[in-house]
């Protein structure tokens, strides 16, 4: 070791007391900057400097040899040297050359004996947000307000799983206070997985942090719309498809999309019952909500007889008025805002909406207040729309245009509802399928509109951009996200919560999920400086889980546990690859860099497990399920005939006995690895087995070395954190 002696700074000393004292200012930095270039500091925690008697920081020249050594406590063993959270070294004592300032920590484990049960930390935040609420499979009023208990393996919730899609989001401020109210539509279909939409209801959550949820309950039912299909039988279709929920002057305005009656005195003649957009009202952001007695849009009022919506017999397809979203906006400035909607499928659709005093459109006793569409044509001060005039027979329809050959009027000025052109500008055929969500944002000091919306099938989120709102022109801003690994459709609802932006979709992650079973899932946006959206991962982890690395071996040379994640295949005709399933393989960074999506695969969610064996009950806590992080609803699992492990959905009913086997196979007991370091995944349901790397080989087997099955977990300190410490996990004894 080479302790600081410097001749140089001590000559520069000596030679103050030989010059004149105008000079020692001059002077008086020479040793300062000396020993500033040529020295450094090194500080050990949980460990002393050699040589220095014990001491725990000292400074040294550049270049000097250091070692350094751990201070193991008594039932501990010791890990490694790490700097910043990385680890430099698992050697102790340690030598290194000083090249600067370094703070090195030794880590230290739990001395335990192999095999001893082991308790890993979990993540029990990350998505999905919604989920909770009645668990049973039919409609039932008794709503349960606790927060994600089901998340946290509270076991008074594990079995309440609601299923619910469509998602939308309204903020509310009050007393400073913002509240994030989210929209679903009750899924609660049990047929299989090429089922049909089975929505009885919508119902609400709400949030003040987006982490903690509270269930509202429901906010309106399919049987409260008087014009529902099924109302003149008492048998209402349950098709509580997409909404959302849009507070204008006062009143809280819930839009919706719902197949009309068919028979006349319900709907217009000519609706065929088809889909409808409707509007109900409340004073309260959790309703309950009162409904018109007719919709706000008829089908016959637009014109989608083109593109996809051809049915096989030539007859238009039923379903193209869906999905409304709605925008409160000063479009000109002048501090007078504007409530537009829109909705489509296949063809997209826009008209503007306004407040009338009327109480015409309630079966019941009901608000004085109602939405209608403006009247363009009649509208000469756009700051005093005139609401459209609907005639009792409910013929007389609004202007329609957007079309060449089905418009009332060629005045662009006059159309009461325009068609978008949403894909101008698309190169990647990333076209306009539904659920359109509007959302806007200031871009370099001037107004942008969004159109945030399902593209192709199975469905990706893609956008488009406009400068101003009643546009017909959009322009293709990008595709957003790809297919979800759970669900064929997926629904974006985007908005802004305390200074950050964020996007709620669905998919099929929850246990028995799939697109006709679905839950919320939030990520959080990230836009470039000129406006356009970053794509966005589906990430099991959300907005506050964490991740873990699963692997064997130190450094460059440790192999992870990954799994292929090819793209999610884009095909109508591919609904049957349901539940997917993709392979697993061993590899180092730079060879999972190589997968399709890089680094991600080698990432996963330690959750808490899906089953635990009956006789180990009082052990709950040493057994884990795990989520691929890139791949939300796809679990480790495996063939214990050919040893072959997997990721795939947690996709059987719950309750069954293919349920019960199948989240046996997804779940370990984590017990102490070899010479009592690292951990072992012991197969729940099959004790003898154990995942283990053999051959270079992600397996399970019961024929593997200590060595073969005994694995390193380091896990994210923190949700979005890019570092990574040894999952401190708790040793408990055996029984």
């Amino acid at each position: 070791m080479k302790k600081i002696l410097n001749k140089r700074v001590l000559s520069c000393i000596l030679a103050l007391f030989l010059i004149p004292a105008f000079l020692l200012t001059l002077f008086a930095g020479c040793a300062d900057d000396e020993e500033t270039a040529d020295t450094y500091t090194v500080t050990v925690v949980n460990g002393t400097i050699d040589g220095t008697d014990g001491s725990t920081t000292d400074e040294y020249e550049a270049g000097a040899s250091v070692t350094v050594t751990a201070t193991v406590p008594n039932g501990q063993t010791f890990v490694a040297w790490t700097e910043d959270g990385e680890v430099v070294s698992t050697e102790n004592p340690y030598t290194f050359e000083v090249t600067g300032n370094v703070t090195l920590t030794a880590v230290f484990e739990t001395l335990v004996v192999a095999g001893d049960a082991l308790n890993l930390n979990k993540s029990t935040g990350g998505n999905p947000i919604g989920g909770f609420g009645i668990g049973n499979d039919t409609f039932d009023s008794s709503w349960t307000t606790e927060s994600t208990a089901w998340q946290e393996g509270d076991a008074d919730y594990a079995d309440v799983i609601t299923y619910g899609g469509d998602p939308a989001v309204m903020v509310v401020e009050e007393n400073g206070v913002e509240t994030a109210y989210l929209y679903v539509g009750h899924d609660i279909t049990t047929a299989a997985v090429t089922s049909t939409y089975t929505m009885p209801e919508w119902i609400c959550y709400s949030s003040t942090d987006l982490i903690n949820w509270t269930c509202e309950g429901i906010i309106m039912d399919i049987e409260d719309i008087p014009w529902a299909r099924g109302q003149a039988t008492g048998k209402v279709e349950q098709s509580a498809w997409a909404s959302q929920v849009i507070e204008y002057n006062g009143y809280y305005w819930f839009l919706f999309c719902s197949w009309a009656e068919n028979s006349t005195g319900y709907v217009t003649a000519g609706e065929g019952g088809a889909m409808c957009i409707g509007v109900a009202v409340s004073d309260s952001p959790i309703g309950p909500f009162t409904c018109y007695n007719q919709p706000l849009v008829f089908s016959s009022w637009t014109n989608n007889e083109d593109d996809s919506a051809i049915t096989n017999d030539g007859n238009p397809a039923g379903w193209n008025d869906i999905d409304p979203t709605g925008i409160v906006t000063d479009t000109d400035g002048d501090g007078t805002e504007e409530f537009y909607i829109a909705w489509g499928n296949s063809n997209s659709f826009m008209a503007q909406v306004t407040m009338t005093d009327s109480t015409q459109y309630y079966s019941a006793d009901g608000y004085d207040v109602a939405l209608e569409i403006v009247d363009q044509s009649a509208t000469e001060d756009p700051d005093e729309p005139v609401a459209f005039a609907r005639t009792d027979d409910r013929l007389n329809a609004p202007c329609y245009g957007g079309d060449t050959d089905n418009k009332d009027s060629q005045n662009e000025d006059d159309w009461d509802i325009i068609k978008l052109d949403l894909w101008r500008n698309n190169t990647t055929n990333n076209t306009f399928t539904e659920a359109p969500y509007l959302y806007e944002r200031t871009v370099n000091g001037q107004t942008r509109y969004y159109m945030i919306y399902a593209a192709g099938w199975r469905e990706a989120l893609a956008y488009s951009v406009s400068d101003t709102l009643w546009n017909v022109t959009w322009t293709y801003g990008n595709r957003l996200m790809d297919p979800t690994a759970t669900s064929n459709t997926n629904h974006p609802a985007v908005f802004d919560f305390k200074g950050h932006t964020y996007m709620i979709y669905h998919n099929g992650s929850l246990p028995y999920g799939c697109g006709y079973r679905r839950v919320a899932c939030i990520a959080e946006l990230e836009f470039s400086e000129d406006g356009y959206i970053n794509f966005v991962n589906e990430y099991s982890t959300g907005l506050d889980g964490v991740t873990s690395k699963i692997y064997q071996g130190e450094s460059t040379a440790a192999v992870y546990a990954a799994h292929y994640s090819p793209i999610n295949p884009q095909s109508i005709y591919q609904d049957y690859l349901y539940p997917l399933t993709y392979n697993t393989f061993v590899g180092t960074e730079i060879e999972v860099q190589d997968d399709v999506n890089g680094i991600d695969d080698l990432l996963w969610e330690i959750e808490i497990a899906k089953y635990v064996p009956l006789a180990d009950a009082s052990n709950a806590g040493n057994y884990v399920s795990i989520q691929a992080y890139n791949r939300a609803g796809l679990y480790l699992t495996y063939d214990l005939t050919t040893g072959k492990v997997v990721i795939t959905q947690d996709n059987q009913r719950e309750g069954t006995a293919e349920s019960d086997a199948l989240q046996a196979r997804m779940s370990f007991k984590t017990v102490a690895g070899e010479n009592g370091i690292g951990v072992m995944f012991q197969c729940a349901a099959d004790s003898d087995y154990y995942l283990a790397i053999i051959d270079g080989e992600l397996v399970v087997t019961n024929t593997a070395t200590a060595a073969q099955r005994t694995f390193r977990v380091q896990t994210q300190i923190a949700n979005r954190s890019e570092t990574y410490a040894y999952n401190e996990g708790v040793t408990v004894a055996q029984n």
